[in-house]
């Protein structure tokens, strides 16, 4: 479960105050807009919620306040007004995100995390996520004076410094943070668990422990998205340990009070006393003395154990185990460089293969006939998406078990007709038998909101089933039940967190691991097979690192295991041998701590009835953005004035409605510009929506004469378009793919005036058409399976296409002109793109790739012109970070390097792009405490293509002749620089040299271009 901030992970806008320093802003899940959305209010918060969670809701809101008061007394005083709380039920995930723009916001995914990681040390796992998530609006809503002011006047403006000045630090201070309240205010939390001491002190041991600045990064060397949570919480509890809990405060109102931003050091020596940079080296040098203690203290204990790897991909290789047969080992990874993936090795052997890629790292079993059964998630519309039971035989060969059912932690029966495992739903889940024949699902406990399941497995007799069970107090513990689910008997109690159990063969031991000495080892006990009863508990293992999910082969020769190290978990293996098992060390004290009144807190719950939701409470506008428009100009004339006005947009919280709003207005020539759209969201499938648009532009300077004998006299035509659109979006969602279907229509209406040189409409010209009536009706269709991972220099496999056929009518043009190229201005045209992707292997820290880029277009009819078709210049991203677009290119439908925008135009068009791609560094370097950031450097060797032509004299004899001439080339070079500029997020930048050959082949004068995002 990923508790993200707005910093990491929120839903934002990119838009801001033009001198303000804002950042491109990431956008999270959409909610589904056609649940049975219900609200309620408490104090501070408005829950809204789908129906079926009303009792979460009604706990939900009561820990929500009780947080609030906690954080009111420990940290900051809390923020003004309601805070909206969404929980949601549509992804089996267990995930939260906070944000605080434009609306202060808490969303809560409804499933608790029972992984046996980081997150599964919970006392009540909503109390946790609310906590933290509240920890981020008390933190990322201070703001300054100069911010308060600027609130005042524009709102709640989706942007960083000064209006939201907490945004501009790095990310393990804003998680940190959070994480570390989730523990300082509850009994459990990450904090005060085993998972955060290991990568650090795995980090330590293995000499990968990470700078402040590397720290500061989003580097995809593990620990990956984990890195703030873990760096960040254990530096601000050292941090509070040596100088008190009140300097937290201190901290966010150093941060918010500073005038010039970005001086984190400076914050930090007000509030602690020392910069950050100096108490980060202290810190290091002392871990560096608690693992040479620690090391020393294991040792004369018992004999370290002696691990052999098997793997070494590090980052995720997880849940090992071997077929019935003894001939194949199994187990889980995600690399950062492939597809998730089932693998497959011969024991005790390096090799393997794909077995079969998985919608996520799956959890998975033997069954008895050589087959994998595993869990994956799979979309079942737009918004949610389920997990879901499947076969793969030896050839990689899927067969679909159940269709939406909400399965994980599958485990075959020792007969092979049943699997047990875990179904999710209304924020708990329960153990059920499944039937693999037809996917028939029978429950063996039920959804019980003080009592949560994790990893069930088959005794080798098919007579117990062994799980992991939850309950209020953070008792994570092994128990046995027989397989109809009654006859619970309990193997350990305490509030360390085990995890996946494993039976030897003989059914004789039960292995799991668990972090009871602070340390995540295996044990074992001696187990019953027809009575159930269990002996005394044996510690199997004795490490520094940690050691997690083992499994025992048929033969039991071998215990094979997921061990961690400071690259992350592989597979690794130690000789089954129960002789050497010893006596386990003590338990961590912290885990022998008596929460009596764990039960009684966790049923508390507020006693507000929930009403039906109201979108309006949360779509009034919040903030508003002042625009200051270019005059427009005509040759060396001034046409229109310059313009000045207003931009706004909204939403409700669920993401039912959403508009955007703008008007610009010229007092000298008193014309109004402005759009209004809105989307209604409320049918799921599909998305309506409307705008409405007017639009004033200076077409140019034309000539025209009263008399033959006198100088012609230069006018300047203006026109004004008024416009009504309609679209239908059909979006079609899945894991590996996204497709969708957009049919729209447009009806425009335009008006053409001739002004004189005094600006002044003429009276002594008039255009023979002022007015045009237009129909528009577009349809298009897209389809993409592109991918990439966490080391791609880009997009590295897959492909995408679009397709877009648009048909516009002249609906007033008189019948006699009906056709005629210069009176007629409809058209039909026709635009298709391919983007082709392939990756290789080749040196460096990520796959090369090559790529392949397609574009083509056709126009008919007397409305496509010479014009109609731009060919030329260098596609890219417009620019975000200082809110001005002062850089960054734009998207191009028919770009070519080394040519102008409109090089060339024509009513066809094509061009092409071909590029090899390959890494060059991978940085994960930065500058201290300053707020930037080198994540990787990359290249890229490119060809481009490409020709635009028509009408020719046979297609226009009235219009342009535009014959078709050689295509255009040009051939090059980019570096492309991926950082993290002003803390905000990764932003890719090129620069690129391209050469551009003439007609004739020969090369031109090459050019130097810049430009934000990729190629294509």
């Amino acid at each position: 479960m990923s508790l993200r901030s707005l910093t990491a992970g929120a839903v934002w806008t990119g838009v801001a105050l033009g001198l303000l320093l804002a950042g491109p802003l990431p956008v999270s899940g959409q909610l589904p807009p056609d649940e049975e959305w219900r609200a309620l209010e408490t104090s501070h918060f408005r829950v809204t919620y789908p129906a079926a969670l009303e009792e979460l809701a009604g706990r939900a809101g009561q820990r929500a306040e009780r947080a609030y008061a906690a954080l009111s007394d420990t940290f900051l005083e809390g923020p003004p007004g309601h805070i909206e709380l969404v929980l949601t039920d549509h992804e089996d995930t267990s995930n939260g995100f906070a944000n605080v723009v434009p609306w202060k916001r808490i969303t809560i995914y409804a499933r608790p995390p029972m992984d046996g990681f980081a997150l599964s040390y919970f006392d009540d796992w909503i109390d946790l996520v609310v906590i933290h998530e509240l920890a981020h609006i008390f933190h990322l809503d201070r703001t300054g004076r100069l911010g308060s002011v600027l609130r005042g006047i524009f709102g709640r403006v989706p942007s960083h410094w000064p209006l939201f000045p907490e945004l501009a630090v790095p990310d393990w201070t804003v998680e940190g943070l959070a994480t570390y309240y989730e523990s300082a205010l509850t009994h459990a939390g990450r904090g005060r668990g085993s998972y955060h001491e290991m990568v650090l002190r795995t980090a330590v041991g293995e000499e990968k422990f990470e700078r402040i600045d590397q720290a500061s990064g989003e580097s995809p060397e593990w620990p990956g998205g984990s890195r703030p949570y873990v760096y960040g919480s254990l530096f601000f509890e050292h941090l509070v340990e040596l100088y008190g809990p009140e300097r937290m405060g201190d901290f966010v109102r150093a941060v918010g009070g500073q005038w010039v931003p970005y001086r984190l050091n400076s914050a930090a020596k007000r509030a602690f006393g020392v910069s950050f940079s100096g108490a980060w080296l202290a810190w290091t040098e002392e871990l560096a003395r608690e693992h040479r203690r620690l090391s020393d203290s294991l040792a004369a204990k018992a004999p370290l154990t002696r691990l052999t790897a098997l793997t070494t991909e590090g980052q995720t290789a997880l849940y090992p185990a071997v077929s019935p047969d003894g001939s194949v080992l199994a187990f889980s990874r995600s690399d950062g460089r492939t597809d998730p993936q089932i693998r497959v090795m011969t024991p005790g052997s390096r090799l393997g293969r794909k077995l079969t890629r998985t919608n996520g790292v799956a959890t998975f079993s033997w069954s008895t006939d050589g087959r994998l059964l595993f869990s994956q998630a799979e979309f079942v519309d737009p918004y949610r998406w389920r997990r879901d039971l499947y076969l793969a035989d030896s050839a990689g060969v899927i067969q679909r078990v159940t269709r939406g059912a909400r399965l994980t932690q599958p485990h075959a029966s020792p007969d092979g007709v049943h699997a047990v495992a875990i179904q999710e739903g209304g924020g708990t889940n329960r153990l059920v038998r499944v039937d693999l024949g037809d996917g028939t699902i029978y429950p063996l406990t039920e959804f019980e909101a003080d009592e949560h399941w994790a990893f069930p497995r088959w005794s080798p007799n098919g007579g117990w089933i062994s799980a992991i069970r939850w309950r209020p107090g953070s008792y994570h513990d092994l128990v046995l039940l027989d397989a109809s689910g009654k006859n619970v008997r309990e193997i350990t109690s305490d509030r360390a967190v085990d995890s996946k159990p494993a039976w030897s063969p003989s059914g004789r031991w039960l292995l799991w691991s668990s972090d009871r000495t602070g340390i995540s080892n295996v044990f074992a006990v001696e187990v019953n097979g027809v009575s159930g009863r269990t002996g005394p508990v044996r510690q199997v293992t004795n490490v520094l690192q940690g050691v997690t999910h083992p499994e025992v082969d048929p033969s039991s020769s071998w215990i094979f295991l997921s061990a961690y190290h400071a690259h992350g978990w592989q597979i690794e293996r130690m000789p089954f041998d129960p002789a050497s098992w010893f006596e386990p060390f003590p338990t961590d004290p912290r885990f022998l701590e008596e929460i009596g009144d764990a039960e009684t807190r966790f049923a508390l719950s507020i006693d507000t009835a929930g009403g039906a939701y109201r979108p309006w409470r949360t779509l009034l506008p919040r903030y508003w953005l002042p625009i200051i428009g270019s005059p427009d100009n005509a040759g060396r004339w001034e046409v229109l004035d310059r313009g000045y006005g207003a931009w706004t947009s909204g939403g409700d919280v669920v993401g039912r409605h959403e508009y955007s709003a703008w008007f610009r207005w010229r007092p000298d020539s008193d014309r109004t510009d402005g759009r209004l759209s809105y989307s209604f969201a409320g049918l799921g499938n599909p998305i309506l929506s409307a705008s409405f648009a007017q639009s004033h532009d200076a077409l140019g300077v034309a000539l025209a004469r009263m008399d033959e004998e006198q100088p012609p006299d230069t006018l300047l035509p203006v026109e004004r378009e008024r416009s009504v659109g309609l679209s239908v979006f059909f979006p079609r969602r899945r894991w590996r793919d996204f497709a969708s279907l957009t049919l729209s229509a447009a009806h425009v209406w335009e008006d053409r005036t001739l002004l004189e040189m005094d600006l002044r409409e003429s009276s002594r010209y008039a255009l023979t058409r002022p007015e045009s009536r237009l129909g528009e009706a577009a349809a298009s269709i897209s389809f993409s399976n592109v991918r990439s991972y966490l080391y791609s220099v880009s997009e590295e496999k897959g492909l995408g296409a679009l397709l877009r056929l648009r048909v516009r009518r002249d609906l007033n043009v008189a019948d006699s002109l009906s056709g005629q190229a210069g009176w007629d201005r409809g058209f039909t045209d026709l635009q298709g793109r391919i983007r082709l992707y392939a990756s290789l292997p080749g040196p460096g820290f990520a796959n090369h790739v090559l790529a392949l880029r397609v574009s083509g277009g056709a126009g008919w009819g007397p409305g496509a012109d010479a014009s109609h078709f731009d060919l030329g210049g260098a596609a890219g991203r417009p620019e975000t970070v200082v809110a001005v677009g002062s850089f960054g290119g734009s998207p191009l439908f028919f770009p070519l390097r080394g040519y102008g925008d409109g090089y060339r135009s024509g009513r066809y068009a094509w061009s092409a792009s071909g590029e090899y791609r390959f890494p060059i560094i991978l940085g994960h370097r930065g500058l201290g405490v300053l707020p930037l950031y080198l994540d990787r450097l990359s290249g890229a060797l490119f060809l481009d293509a490409g020709n635009a032509w028509g009408p020719e004299l046979a297609e226009a004899p009235h219009g342009f002749h535009n014959p078709r001439r050689d295509p255009l080339a040009s051939f090059g070079a980019e570096l492309q620089v991926t950082a993290l500029p002003l803390w905000t997020s990764l932003l890719t930048m090129r620069i690129g040299l391209a050469v551009p050959l003439s007609d004739r082949g020969r090369t031109e004068r090459a050019s130097v271009y810049f430009r934000l995002g990729p190629a294509f």
